[in-house]
């Protein structure tokens, strides 16, 4: 019988649960202390009639065997430390030698130690310890005579050290492999976890960046827009009692302010009811992008996206989805663009996104300006995902490129 819990694997890296294994290295350590203190009872059965000195002391040194496997495996903790492993298996070979020199009795306690260090010990001292047990085994069947070791006895011997060695390798791989599978499943489950969450920061991240950029947007364009009717309504108050024709005109400038309020509004409310790319295809959310800004707008927009668009992540899908929107919402709302050309490329290792209009062009240094939020944010969408983003002015108009890189 042998103890199986090998050293070279903690029981975290092997492929049952903790309480198994603990349950496992149990079993075996109460196997073991039975065996040795049967073979004690056993020898002084076996001379119950003529007991002596050397029977008594045979016993003693089983009993002293299983007390050593006691102190320096079964209490020692596990995984074993080698010092104890060195002071079993030297001093347990030692007692179980000297015990068959004065009664071969105990001779078949040396399997006991061929499988333990099967279990116990790492594969480097395995294959020179057991070659040691068997020798042994093979020496006090023959008396301690090497010459007297029949040819087959050696043979079989041989073939037996050659055969368990043979399992044990089969068996050590086996259990190599599966902790580094069960290794491999946890960190690709860690992994995933880890990009879920990245997902939903992402998303939120986005989200926030979505709800700061509109409420600038209405603070900046209906906040002011009131700001300026509730003034210039005073004052068409006090007008009306002095100069009515003055007041009348205010008025017709009132109602034109408040149109482009409306207006202003109309596309803030537009961009806050725009859904993210959730379950959409990329693709087809572009096109519906497309065809509702050119109605609205009245733009002429064309839009040329490869087929194989649609197999991007969804995060890389997401960041294109907003840069083309809040591209085509800045040429709505200050290009005064009349064409607008939208492609999205895609090669092995990038995708390129190119928004041009032939409108006014950036301002200089537009991104710095206050009140373009916007831009600020595709650029931040873009590089966070290890992406550039350019952008180009002319008097023929602006350009936006953007290129991810695909992994």
């Amino acid at each position: 019988m042998a103890e199986t819990r090998p050293t070279h694997l903690s029981n975290s890296e092997l492929p049952i649960p903790d309480q198994h294994f603990e349950l496992y290295g149990r079993f075996w350590s109460v196997a073991s202390l039975l065996i040795f203190s049967l073979a004690a009872v056993a020898v002084l059965i076996a001379n119950l009639n003529e007991l002596t000195w050397r029977e008594w002391t045979v016993a003693a040194l089983s009993i002293g065997q299983g007390l050593l496997y006691f102190f320096c495996i079964t209490r020692g903790g596990w995984p074993v430390s080698r010092r104890n492993l060195a002071l079993y298996f030297v001093g347990g070979i030692c007692m179980w030698g000297m015990a068959s020199w004065l009664d071969p009795f105990p001779w078949w306690l040396g399997f006991t130690y061929f499988g333990q260090m099967f279990g116990l010990l790492p594969l480097q001292a395995v294959i020179p310890g057991t070659a040691i047990v068997t020798f042994l085994l093979a020496l006090i069947t023959s008396d301690w005579n090497l010459r007297q070791i029949p040819l087959g006895a050696a043979i079989g011997f041989t073939f037996q050290w050659l055969a368990g060695i043979a399992l044990y390798l089969f068996i050590y791989n086996i259990i190599r492999t599966s902790g580094e599978r069960a290794k491999l499943i946890t960190s690709l489950e860690a992994a995933q976890k880890e990009l879920e969450l990245a997902r939903q920061r992402d998303t939120e991240l986005a989200t926030l960046q979505e709800r700061e950029r509109l409420a600038r947007d209405l603070h900046d364009s209906l906040g002011h827009a009131l700001v300026a009717i509730s003034v210039q309504l005073e004052a068409i108050q006090r007008l009306y009692k002095v100069d009515p024709e003055t007041a009348s005109a205010q008025v017709d400038e009132l109602k034109h302010l408040t149109r482009a309020s409306m207006d202003d509004l109309r596309r803030s409310l537009a961009g806050l009811r725009a859904p993210g790319l959730g379950e959409r295809r990329l693709s087809e959310a572009l096109q519906a992008l497309i065809v509702d800004m050119g109605q609205r707008a009245h733009l002429e927009i064309t839009c040329h996206v490869a087929e194989s668009a649609d197999q991007l992540s969804p995060t890389q899908a997401e960041t294109l989805w907003r840069v083309a929107q809040e591209s085509l919402v800045n040429i709505e709302r200050h290009a005064a663009a009349r064409t607008v050309g939208l492609q999205l490329e895609i090669s092995s290792n990038s995708a390129r996104l190119s928004i041009q209009d032939d409108g006014l062009g950036l301002p200089h240094d537009a991104e710095k300006q206050p009140g373009h939020y916007g831009l600020r944010g595709m650029r931040e969408r873009v590089e966070g995902l290890g992406g550039t983003l350019t952008l180009s002015s002319s008097g023929n108009g602006s350009r936006v490129d953007v290129e991810l890189p695909i992994l």
